[in-house]
């Protein structure tokens, strides 16, 4: 079978790849539908080094149980329609795994970072995660379609930077630095949690696609981002004295914490999605001063997980108008550029084709 393999910092390749090999524990899925995430990208760019090559990318996806071991877990059998939640291994032992917030472990692995991801035909989940982790799958209702799956990853991350980190309450204002995916999908998260004014902030080059896809998600305003702007202007007079209560930076740059710690309200709350390895250089006192929660986010937990699936599958979760783009396996490059030129919000990805 074929598989989009990274083989260097920042060098890929479709290559053939072995079927993984089904243990007594183990489950194999076959790959239905793979989305690109903005974490590929960083990777297919050598903008992060994964440190691990060669390897097969993707950990968005969703499939079908097409192999079981004799000793597997009883509650899965071949032909159930699951999506992944990604995670290949955790220790079980340590104060994340306690909590069940199995993707803080330490010695957590992931599905095309560390072991062999999406981007192909077949991903093995290992017996001795589920022994551990009896959610890392979930059966995907009849009423989700395959092809729209994935998305459900970057919803369960984005239900748990707005509701369950940044503590959403009905009629709050929200603020959205960012305006890929991820940010899109916390519109709409705050849509559905029933915030006031919800304000997308983001780039000149997300006017054509990203903005008017982000106003149909639950946007009531978007502002760009610029050295002209003044951000924290425009939103002082959208929200009024109630001010901004939440701020999702989804961007990650310095620049942009720095924004959302100016903007956001006195106890208000920052959610930072974003990643960058560029150095803060700014003063904190306004942390303080202010007494503002920043939250750093990583990923989900399984109430995160459970309802996004729940929303999506009685249609109050968006998830198709994300996608911009759906190309076979084979043409997989070409969603990899239509990303880096920003002409694309999420990209499906057939392997079967």
């Amino acid at each position: 079978m074929k598989g989009f393999v990274l083989y260097e910092r920042g060098k890929t390749a479709l290559r053939d790849v072995e079927k993984p090999v089904c243990g007594k524990k183990d489950i194999i899925i076959k790959v239905e539908s793979a989305a690109i995430c903005g974490g590929d990208l960083h990777f297919y760019n050598g903008t992060l080094d994964l440190g691990n090559y060669p390897i097969v990318m993707g950990h968005e996806f969703a499939g079908v149980i097409a192999e079981k071991g004799p000793d597997a877990d009883p509650y899965w059998k071949p032909g159930d329609r699951v999506v992944s939640e990604n995670t290949a291994s955790v220790c079980g032992r340590c104060p994340a795994c306690e909590r069940g917030n199995f993707v803080n472990c330490p010695e957590r692995r992931t599905l095309g970072c560390d072991e062999n991801g999406a981007f192909t035909q077949y991903v093995k989940i290992p017996g001795d995660l589920l022994d551990v982790y009896k959610n890392c799958l979930f059966r995907l209702p009849e009423s989700i379609p395959m092809d729209i799956a994935p998305l459900l990853e970057p919803a369960a991350n984005s239900y748990m930077a707005v509701v369950q980190e940044g503590r959403l309450m009905p009629g709050e204002n929200v603020v959205v630095f960012g305006a890929g995916a991820l940010g899109l999908l916390c519109v709409q998260i705050a849509a559905i949690a029933g915030a006031a004014n919800i304000i997308l902030v983001g780039m000149p080059s997300d006017q054509k696609t990203r903005f008017p896809c982000g106003m149909k998600l639950g946007a009531t305003h978007t502002l760009i981002n610029s050295p002209d702007s003044d951000i924290a202007a425009q939103i002082k007079n959208i929200c009024g004295n109630s001010g901004a209560t939440l701020c999702i930076d989804a961007a990650g740059i310095p620049q942009v914490l720095k924004q959302a710690l100016d903007i956001v309200r006195n106890d208000g709350i920052i959610v930072r999605i974003g990643m960058n390895d560029t150095s803060y250089g700014y003063g904190l006192n306004e942390l303080n001063v202010k007494s503002v929660d920043v939250m750093g986010h990583m990923g989900y937990n399984t109430t995160s997980w459970r309802n996004v699936i729940n929303l999506a599958s009685i249609g109050k979760l968006d998830l198709a108008s994300l996608v911009t783009h759906r190309l076979p396996l084979s043409e997989i490059e070409n969603g990899f550029q239509l990303l880096r030129r920003q002409e694309a919000i999420k990209i499906l990805i057939d392997p079967n084709a």
